[in-house]
């Protein structure tokens, strides 16, 4: 389960730090994707789960075969390196524009890696009554 909020440096080769409750569910591999501002991160159990949903969606046709093709080619294994890093594929790191900061973020079953600049950005705006009412809907 991933959960928290966490800052990071990006080094030249596209490393980052993953936070230590992150890293026994990524150690053995993780998969990264870029999802719509960010790049997601999922453990081997968790992006198995996806591929599953994936192939229903195809299968449905809820999305076609073109669209389930550019959803796996641009999906990358990761490995944990002895340091505690995931290498992050440079072509996601300059379609989104990463610079050295990075913001990592858990999401229960996936882990979520951001641009700084573009984190605080999408976490802005006023969701105090949002949050307040989802809050009592789930009996927490």
């Amino acid at each position: 389960m991933f959960v928290g909020q966490h800052e990071h440096s990006l080094d030249a080769k596209g490393r980052v730090v993953l936070p230590a409750p992150y890293r026994a569910s990524v150690a053995a591999r993780g998969y990264v994707t870029r999802l719509d501002s960010c790049i997601g991160l999922w453990s081997e159990e968790g992006f198995a789960d996806v591929a599953q949903k994936w192939m229903g969606y195809r299968e449905q046709g809820l999305i076609s075969n073109q669209i389930f093709r550019k959803f796996t080619t641009n999906v990358n294994e990761v490995k944990l390196d002895s340091a505690g890093r995931i290498t992050l594929p440079r072509t996601l790191l300059d379609d989104l524009e990463f610079d050295s900061q990075v913001v990592i973020s858990g999401l229960i079953e996936r882990v979520e890696i951001w641009p700084s600049d573009r984190y605080e950005l999408d976490q802005g705006g006023d969701v105090g009554s949002e949050y307040a009412d989802a809050i009592n809907r789930l009996g927490l």
